[in-house]
């Protein structure tokens, strides 16, 4: 008898060593299984083949919505951004229309929330929706400058979260900011994060820096650094079926993202009674 109880134990421990540790909050399956690169990239690999969604991201006192219905040209979206310091707006594409409002939540005329893109209003468009479009588009697609840095760091923890359903696959991603930034593909970083910059000074360095201007690539590296802090960790959350959930890069400024209605959600005109539409 004494002999099977050993035999056990040392079956226990085998299955211990074997299995290893699992983390805080996993439950008795482990996570799949991947690589630092394939996590840098999960969440634009998705998106390109699953366009239609809801993304929320918030950062340092900034948010930006997007609602996106498919990734061809015309395809109905709602992006509402809001910058701080009074700057904010929502631009709402349909297939028949185009309505713009800024800053979110004024009236444009008494009872009017909504101004209807037309050809007369041209300069409007050019001015305000150019700028608060473009803006918010490097903020929401800011997982591709991510992916440039995720991808010279370490996995330091997997586990797999939540109680009865759902369950969430959780990775973390130490990254070591000085060496991410020795490594980074800066007209790639830049093309990501800023590719048309409302400055004349700042286009000029960055085509010195595209054609390979030694120092301005180093007071590039040397801003990015800064920006970003010594270190950071980015986390990302995905649903077992393989769809993100949310991530995080937490640097010298916390970044959050969050993707909800995955395949299912719409954009709407506003209604009639609230938009202002400019004849000539």
């Amino acid at each position: 008898m004494q002999s099977m109880h050993v035999r056990r134990l040392l079956l226990v421990i085998l299955l211990v060593i074997t299995a290893g540790p699992m983390t805080t909050g996993s439950t008795a399956t482990l996570p799949p299984g991947r690589s630092v690169a394939a996590i840098a990239t999960l969440v634009g690999d998705y998106l390109a083949t699953h366009p239609t969604v809801k993304r929320v991201l918030r950062s340092s006192g900034i948010s930006v919505t997007l609602i996106s219905c498919g990734a061809e040209t015309g395809s109905p979206t709602d992006l509402s951004a809001d910058f701080g310091h009074g700057f904010s707006g929502r631009l709402i594409r349909t297939r028949n229309a185009t309505y713009f409002q800024m800053p979110i939540g004024s009236e444009v005329a008494p009872g009017k929330y909504f101004d209807k893109v037309t050809d007369y209003y041209e300069p409007y468009n050019l001015l305000g929706i150019g700028t608060l479009a473009m803006m918010a588009t490097n903020l929401i697609d800011g997982h591709r400058a991510h992916a440039l840095l995720i991808d010279t760091g370490r996995l330091t923890a997997a586990s797999i979260e939540g109680g009865i359903s759902p369950h969430t696959i959780h990775y973390t991603v130490h990254i070591d900011v000085r060496r991410a930034v020795e490594r980074l593909n800066l007209p790639a970083y830049i093309a990501y994060t800023n590719p048309m910059p409302l400055d004349q000074r700042t286009e000029e360095e960055y085509a010195k820096v595209r054609a390979g201007d030694p120092a301005a690539q180093a007071r590039l590296r040397t801003r990015i650094a800064g920006d970003l802090g010594p270190s950071a960790d980015y986390e990302l959350w995905v649903d077992l079926s393989g769809r993100p959930v949310r991530y995080v890069l937490s640097a010298k400024t916390r970044t959050e993202m969050i993707f909800s209605d995955w395949g299912t959600c719409m954009v709407n005109a506003p209604p009639s009674k609230q938009v202002r539409e400019l004849k000539g």
